[in-house]
């Protein structure tokens, strides 16, 4: 599928507001609030397990070292992303709301009903470098189906 196919979709159908975005460079872990995740940080990789294709968040250095210099907030070193019970999406996810003074729950909510954090009411869905944002495959179960039953 194409990455601008795969693109409209995410933001046709995702709830949120706001996107944090989180990042590691030279072993120190960093987040930026953006309004969207730009077509420059997604590419489109092959799924494992028949999923189709990926569109994965994907920050090169060059972004990087911009949030950097633009404000990006430094978390910490990147062992905050080291643990055996999460994998470093879900560590990532759980620092970003304990700093937003909530309290973290691993849930399975699909980005189209809501975001992973509310804050003053905005929707924020957080992302890691390397995540996954959807695949072929919930966008032919969820959306294409959905739009035929009417």
């Amino acid at each position: 599928m194409k990455k601008r196919t795969m693109i409209n979709h995410y933001r046709r159908h995702s709830v949120a507001d706001a996107y944090i975005i989180g990042f590691v460079e030279n072993h120190e872990l960093y987040m930026a609030q953006v309004d969207e995740i730009m077509p420059r940080f997604l590419s489109v990789e092959a799924a494992s397990r028949n999923q189709g294709d990926n569109l994965r968040l994907r920050i090169k250095k060059q972004y990087k070292a911009y949030f950097i210099k633009h404000g990006a907030i430094h978390m910490g070193n990147e062992s905050l992303l080291s643990g055996d019970k999460y994998n470093k999406g879900e560590l990532f996810e759980k620092a970003v709301t304990e700093k937003f003074g909530l309290v973290w729950e691993k849930d399975n909510i699909p980005f189209w009903v809501q975001g992973d954090i509310q804050v003053n009411g905005v929707e924020i869905q957080i992302k890691l470098d390397g995540a996954t944002l959807l695949n072929t495959k919930q966008i032919e179960k969820n959306f294409y189906k959905r739009a035929k039953r009417g």
